[in-house]
């Protein structure tokens, strides 16, 4: 899974000013720092040093395009669950999750509580395409030791991502 790097700066809690900006670049990543900064209702200097300091601390690690899968032949969407051996000399559920993030089908990946240890999303072209990444990339993963395929049937709403309500009178 992708790790956020994190340097030595104090962090310091994202505040509505912040919230204001990431919504902003949520609109559009490509927006100008006057439409940020008008957003936010800050200077120009101080959008520029926000977006700069999230930046640097992590909570704004990348800005990227967002695909529409089925534009570009992925039509099928399945989630898998994945049991992990139990066994000592296999190897730890991080590294499992490490190789699973490493497969190109593999939209997202977590660490997850409950019967399961891990959850994959995979977006993939057909049905065979499922069983192929199934066979030969799933279950050959050391550790892996059972599946569970739930099949998309349609997806409702995806966000790019998800950002907490405001919580003072800021701009929105």
């Amino acid at each position: 899974m992708r790790q956020r790097k994190r340097s030595n700066v104090v962090d310091r809690p994202v505040d509505d000013i912040d919230l204001s900006l990431l919504r902003a670049l949520q609109a559009d990543a490509r927006a100008p720092i006057s439409t940020l900064s008008q957003a936010a209702g800050v200077s120009r200097a101080t959008a520029y040093a926000r977006l700069a300091q999230m930046r640097e601390t992590g909570v704004i690690h990348s800005l990227t395009v967002c695909v529409d899968p089925q534009s570009v032949g992925l039509t099928l969407a399945a989630f898998l669950l994945l049991k992990t051996s139990p066994d000592p000399l296999k190897p730890a559920w991080t590294s499992i999750s490490s190789q699973l993030s490493a497969i190109p089908e593999v939209e997202y990946a977590a660490d997850i509580a409950g019967e399961f240890d891990l959850l994959i999303l995979a977006r993939l072209r057909d049905t065979e395409h499922l069983r192929s990444f199934i066979d030969v990339d799933v279950r050959r993963v050391p550790g892996v030791a059972a599946t569970r395929t739930l099949l998309v049937l349609h997806e409702v709403h995806q966000r790019s991502l998800i950002l907490p309500a405001q919580t003072s009178g800021a701009p929105h």
